[in-house]
């Protein structure tokens, strides 16, 4: 089912590229709200929100990171949500080559290969340090809804494995797949050996 939805919004996405037509954005927040269980409750403000950015077509295709927290920050009733994983699946249907997707699973894979010691670039602590690149798991994990620094992380995760050749989108789906089908029996250290013929 999810290569039906995928071949839809990119038909839509092909059908309406840019962001100049403000019953294009509304399907297009809609239907990856719906497809994807994203919990958007206010799409229709959602969408306004996109449309009312100005210069986001030519910030898209120059892979403006700042376009992701812009996106997702959404006032509501004189308070504040942080749509995270929306706004980046958004900014990955314009431009997937330029804009990882960021999501529970790939998070939580990305955490327990750091733990486990996996990216020599990065250290664990269990308790707050000083040191730069140094995180405790909860830190991390906050670190990892920073986008700049999730996009510089997958890309090292990337460049670590041997991954380069792949898209974002390819790992992503190999990511959760691997962990959808085996469940809980899924080792989520395995990864570092992934098999690179099965993406």
């Amino acid at each position: 089912p999810y290569g039906i939805q995928e071949m839809l919004l990119k038909t839509l996405v092909k059908e309406h590229p840019d962001h100049t037509n403000r019953a294009a954005v509304d399907t297009k927040v809609k239907l990856l709200n719906l497809f994807y269980s994203t919990g958007i409750q206010a799409v229709s403000k959602m969408a306004d929100n996109i449309f009312g950015i100005q210069d986001i077509d030519a910030r898209l295709k120059q892979d403006d990171l700042t376009l992701v927290p812009q996106i997702a920050t959404l006032k509501l009733n004189g308070g504040e949500r942080f749509n995270y994983s929306f706004a980046t699946k958004y900014c990955a249907l314009h431009q997937p080559e330029k804009f990882p997707i960021y999501d529970s699973i790939v998070a939580d894979t990305f955490e327990s290969l750091f733990v486990k010691g996996y990216f020599p670039k990065y250290t664990y602590s269990r308790s707050k340090s000083k040191f730069p690149n140094t995180f405790t798991k909860v830190e991390f994990a906050a670190k990892l809804k920073e986008y700049d620094f999730f996009v510089e992380f997958y890309k090292y995760f990337m460049e670590l494995f041997d991954l380069k050749s792949f898209t974002y989108r390819q790992i992503d789906s190999y990511i959760w797949g691997a962990f959808k089908v085996a469940g809980s029996d899924f080792e989520i250290e395995k990864l570092a050996q992934l098999d690179k013929s099965k993406i």
